[in-house]
């Protein structure tokens, strides 16, 4: 119990290390807390509620990688005990082969004694076998303990999935001998792992002799097994397979063949694979993919579907636009910004990897739309070479753009800024005070001490009135000069709450005693 409360406390502050507050909000109800945690959360996977299934198998991962990182053995070892004795003790779980497969998160060639004891045990050996297949230096057990074992006959399926995973060669013909009157999902894994440790023309025929009987099954899992068999084995020479597949109805054959085609997308394959596309109700599909191999000789197809009626395909070609990065195609999506696909256009932008700057910076020489559109980007992805283009929008007629552009301020200010800043602070609307302080207070932050003071000292011509919105600014700066400003405004009486309220933000220590004294008087 004691071990398992440690493993508990290095949990809890390895997250509340690692995670944001808002983080840490939505992920409480997921970190143990107490001795029986682990224990309580393993009991909840035998709930007959789904959700909370769900919950309890997150939760699980969670601890399972914290674990991991606190890189202990004592706790490892005591998370491995507490996982092995629920399994065993709960047969019947759903959630057993989910528990298992977490073995690998936190366990390795060390642990393969324990684990494989789940191996012996007729419900737990294919997850057992599987997770043992994904630790490292676990090839040896399998060649000389697992693969040849009879008691081990009617796990071939995980078996095979582990001679691929460990890419042991030595088990070609081992696997080529279990073909015969296995079941589909047998043979599929049978495959796969012969696609990895094949060493001959032969293995490579008999592969692609499955593979063709799998891609003509009317069950869409196993077509698709036997198309990426196919693809694996005959390379570009697939192709016309691949052709073949995307005018099938189901979506998810579509969308596996386009994948599966990424690797021979030259220009005539793009052509051809658009109107294959267009004509199989898969235009959605065919522009993310083009966005994805960031192939432009489509662009002029993908241009025209922004005039789609369908604001599915719309939003499609958007992200394919970004994606791809074509000038032709970023202008034809600039007179859209601040419209209807906004959001769309919004986060395609944030990791869009063409020149970001150009294309913000030609945004705001739109209409007012356009510019509250630039601005709205840069609060999710800021650049502070935008910051000119900003400051230029503070002083705009159109109140909604004046709004924006104090929002993201602080997120683009630099030291350049802090004469502009400094002057701005004092004729600004009040409701825009707190946006220029925090502006500020990012553009000084690597700013010594004597500039800071120039500042401070170049305010006299502030009127009494106006000043008390600098004190949160000399509580920024934190210099001798400006304390003792915070502290003379202070004892004058006629700002004293502002004042004080300045003093008790000050970060540096070297005051804080003064500080303190001050404020008891």
């Amino acid at each position: 119990m004691k071990i398992l409360k440690i493993l508990v406390v290095i949990l809890t502050i390895m997250v509340a290390q690692t995670m944001s507050v808002s983080a840490q909000n939505q992920e409480k109800n997921i970190i143990c807390n107490d001795d029986e945690c682990v224990q309580e959360v393993l009991n909840k996977l035998n709930s007959p509620d789904k959700a909370v299934v769900a919950d309890a198998e997150k939760t699980m991962r969670v601890i399972a990688e914290n674990t991991a990182n606190a890189n202990d053995f004592n706790t490892k070892r005591l998370l491995k005990k507490t996982i092995m004795m629920f399994v065993f003790n709960n047969e019947n779980c759903a959630s057993n082969d989910y528990l298992i497969s977490l073995f690998p998160v936190f366990c390795n060639e060390r642990d393969m004694s324990d684990v494989f004891k789940l191996v012996e045990n007729e419900r737990l050996a294919d997850a057992a076998i599987r997770a043992l297949a994904e630790m490292p230096n676990t090839r040896d057990y399998f060649e000389k303990y697992v693969v040849k074992n009879p008691n081990y006959v009617n796990h071939k399926a995980a078996l095979a999935y582990a001679a691929g995973k460990q890419n042991i060669s030595s088990l070609e013909n081992e696997l080529i001998s279990w073909l015969k009157g296995a079941d589909e999902s047998t043979k599929i894994e049978i495959y796969n792992a012969l696609v990895v440790i094949r060493s001959n023309d032969k293995t490579t025929s008999i592969i692609e002799k499955g593979a063709k009987k799998l891609y003509k099954s009317k069950n869409v899992d196993t077509k698709i097994a036997g198309m990426k068999l196919l693809a694996a084995v005959q390379g570009e020479k697939s192709l016309s397979m691949l052709y073949k597949s995307l005018k099938n109805k189901d979506k998810r054959v579509q969308v596996t063949a386009l994948e599966l085609m990424k690797p021979f997308a030259n220009d005539e394959v793009c052509a051809k694979t658009v109107k294959i596309c267009v004509k199989n109700n898969a235009t959605i599909e065919v522009l993310d993919w083009l966005g994805d191999i960031k192939n432009d000789s489509q662009m002029e197809f993908v241009i025209n579907q922004l005039a789609s009626e369908n604001t599915r395909v719309v939003e499609a070609a958007i992200r394919a636009v970004f994606k791809i990065g074509n000038p032709d195609g970023i202008a034809a999506v600039k007179p859209m910004f601040g419209g209807q696909y906004q959001s769309v256009i919004k986060e395609a932008m944030v990791s869009y990897e063409g020149d970001y700057f150009r294309v913000l910076n030609d945004v705001m020489n739109g209409s007012a739309k356009q510019k509250v559109a630039a601005l709205q980007i840069i609060e999710v992805r800021p650049i502070t070479n935008i910051n000119h283009r900003v400051i230029e929008m503070l002083y705009s007629d159109n109140q909604q753009i004046r709004d924006e552009a104090f929002k993201v301020l602080k997120l683009v200010a630099i030291p350049a800024n802090t004469e502009t800043l400094m002057a701005l602070l004092e004729r600004c609307d009040e409701k825009y005070v707190a946006e220029v302080q925090q502006a500020i207070k990012i553009a000084t932050t690597t700013m010594p001490g004597f500039k800071k003071d120039e500042y401070a000292s170049s305010l006299k011509h502030v009127k009494p009135n106006i000043m008390p919105r600098y004190y949160k600014v000399f509580a920024y700066f934190g210099t001798e000069l400006t304390v003792n400003k915070l502290i003379e405004a202070y004892e004058n009486d006629l700002y004293k709450k502002e004042a004080k309220d300045a003093l008790l933000m000050v970060e540096n220590e070297a005051y804080k005693e003064r500080i303190a004294d001050v404020l008891k008087h």
